[in-house]
């Protein structure tokens, strides 16, 4: 008699859901029968979509053929309640689904964070800048600000949009047009650390890019960008990176905006056999590149539920991403957390050089994509393992704490403490100096 398969049910059809589906067939045992959900049929690099309005390709993959490649069932239906007690799914079609180990990887919903201006959320606004890229051409307007409104935490593709189209105007002959960026980040992508963040500061100023940096903006209207603190700047068109929320998931625990808690193995709280990777969950960082590092951990955490002999890293997150500039892309790759080894530069610094590095994804579309898939002398992203070294536990344990400040500083104490419960995971126990503002930060949380 055969052994039966233990059931995986992935939800989501983007970069964290592939990477994971690839994780789980690349394992040779136990038996494992997986599942996509997926609402669309199709898979596109949502990183690429920047370029779109300027001429570039957001290449796509057919997820119907991805699963029948490998041996995956694909149901196009998305995700409409949980039911953790007899493990089982209900989608938007009404059907049940059982699962032995569920996958959430949903992603997040793009709206405006910031009225009165467009928000670029991607495909679905491709055509809208085109048409300010022919007004900016023709002269109809001559001021545009790109806008981070405080709750993105990662900024990566404003400053694209904004390298791109200063590039897009240079080569019309266009000088007179103004381009500007607004954050409320004290630095471009500061984030990243001073080595990287000045480097693309510097990259910005040499397009001819204003920046006005720590300024928090609230609402566009008639013509005035208005910030924090009274300042307003005059615009003709404000473009603004959109604010992240996941929609209500019942019988999932969801915080603000909707996002999903899990602990370092990615293991949804309060939830058995459940799992959490890409934009869907807390961390505040929405990156492909992250969101391919989250889907191993979660992927390696199931095999071993499964019965798998198998070691589940914690999630160490490492930036590895490209800025698209117009001109030569930056390759960048950033230990968050440590910037000892932060690197940013014009050559690509893993192969295949995907805007979006993961470590199994990123091959399998170099290969579909007529990619090379092998440079001798280059990193190659399937081969990179884990951290594990002092240095590096210890770059995680302070950007755990760095995310707590931040998010205390900004009024939200329960992902506060939430970070404070992750350095203590890292450190046994909290660093001293934290102990009295967890309890502050506690008492500030039930006001």
């Amino acid at each position: 008699m055969s052994e039966q398969a233990f059931e995986v049910v992935v939800a989501g059809g983007g970069v964290a859901a592939l990477e994971a589906v690839l994780a789980i067939r690349a394992a040779e045992s136990p038996p494992v029968s997986v599942t996509l959900l997926a609402p669309s049929r199709e898979f596109r690099l949502q990183a690429m979509s920047v370029a779109e309005p300027f001429g570039g390709d957001a290449p796509k993959l057919d997820l119907a053929g991805f699963c029948v490649e490998h041996d995956v069932t694909y149901r196009q239906e998305a995700i409409a309640e949980v039911w953790g007690g007899p493990q089982r799914i209900l989608t938007d079609r009404g059907e049940e689904v059982f699962y032995d180990a569920l996958l959430l990887a949903t992603g997040a919903r793009r709206s405006s964070a910031l009225p009165g201006s467009h928000p670029f959320r991607g495909a679905a606004d491709v055509r809208w800048f085109g048409t300010l890229l022919e007004r900016l051409d023709r002269g109809a307007i001559a001021d545009v600000i790109f806008a981070v409104p405080r709750q993105v935490k990662w900024s990566l593709p404003v400053w694209e949009l904004a390298l791109l189209t200063t590039s897009w105007l240079a080569d019309r002959g266009r000088s007179d047009a103004e381009i500007r960026v607004v954050t409320h980040e004290s630095a471009p992508l500061e984030v990243l650390g001073e080595v990287v963040s000045d480097r693309i500061a510097a990259i910005v100023a040499e397009a001819g890019i204003g920046l006005v940096a720590g300024a928090g903006v609230i609402r566009f209207d008639q013509g005035r960008l208005l910030c924090e603190g009274g300042q307003e700047l005059r615009a003709d068109e404000v473009v603004s990176l959109p604010g992240l929320e996941v929609p209500e998931i019942p019988g999932v625990p969801q915080g603000r905006h909707g996002f999903i808690g899990c602990d370092a193995e990615m293991r949804v709280d309060g939830l058995d056999r459940v799992w959490a990777a890409g934009d869907s969950t807390w961390f505040p960082i929405k990156q492909g590149g992250l969101a391919a590092q989250e889907a191993e951990v979660a992927a390696a955490g199931i095999l071993r539920e499964a019965g798998a002999d198998i070691e589940v890293p914690p999630f160490s997150p490492q930036i590895r991403g490209a800025l698209i500039t117009g001109k030569q892309p930056q390759f960048m790759r950033v230990q968050l957390g440590e910037e000892a080894e932060a690197a940013l530069t014009s050559s690509p610094l893993w192969w295949p050089p995907i805007k979006v590095a993961g470590p199994r994804l990123s091959p399998y579309l170099a290969q579909r994509w007529s990619i090379d898939p092998e440079e001798p002398g280059m990193e190659r992203i399937e081969d990179l393992e884990p951290a594990k070294d002092e240095r590096e536990h210890e770059a995680a344990l302070r950007l755990s704490l760095d995310f707590a400040e931040i998010d205390a500083r900004e009024g939200d104490y329960v992902d506060a403490l939430r970070w404070l419960e992750v350095a203590e995971r890292l450190n046994v126990t909290l660093p001293a100096d934290y102990v009295q503002r967890r309890d502050d930060w506690r008492a500030s949380a039930k006001t």
